[in-house]
């Protein structure tokens, strides 16, 4: 009777751990990230974050869903980066701890999303007319995915992201 609980209990943490492995994405720290992003070719998302944000945990899930976690996997290289974090990282050259990297990219709210290049540039688009480096704020899905698409598709190269949100 022990050797059927046993069994039973290590096939039901065998399907928990492949349901939760199906629906996550893969993140990098930065700069593994951005080695990524330069040799697969692909544009690099940065999720910054802070810790504990109700917010910012929200958009956890939102990453986690299939169709955004199956776009981030295949077309993006997906960042995380801790707004108040103290890890340095050298971007262009120049050693930044993250919380200096989150400023740089004009992050003025959690969560906040950059598009960088493969070569790691700031992927800057317009919003509303203007001229930005980040996106901030919450989306659901629906609009995180067209967010993504604008991004991937090179949208962001000539048009305005408030008409496809």
């Amino acid at each position: 009777m022990k050797n059927i609980k046993f069994f039973n209990l290590l096939i039901i943490l065998a399907l928990a751990f492949t349901y939760n492995t199906a629906k996550s994405q893969t993140s990098y720290n930065f700069t593994d990230g951005l080695n990524a992003a330069k040799s697969s070719g692909k544009i690099a998302v940065v999720g910054i974050y802070i810790p504990g944000d109700n917010w910012c945990g929200k958009m956890d899930a939102v990453y986690s869903a299939g169709n955004i976690s199956g776009l981030l996997n295949s077309n993006f290289v997906f960042i995380k980066l801790n707004a108040q974090g103290t890890e340095v990282y050298k971007y262009n050259g120049k050693d930044y701890k993250a919380s200096e990297l989150a400023k740089l990219f004009e992050s003025t709210g959690y969560p906040s999303h950059v598009f960088l290049g493969s070569d790691g540039s700031i992927l800057k688009f317009k919003y509303n007319g203007e001229l930005h480096t980040s996106f901030s704020g919450y989306l659901e899905a629906g609009d995180f995915e067209k967010l993504l698409n604008f991004f991937s598709s090179g949208k962001y190269k000539n048009s305005d992201l408030s008409k496809e949100l």
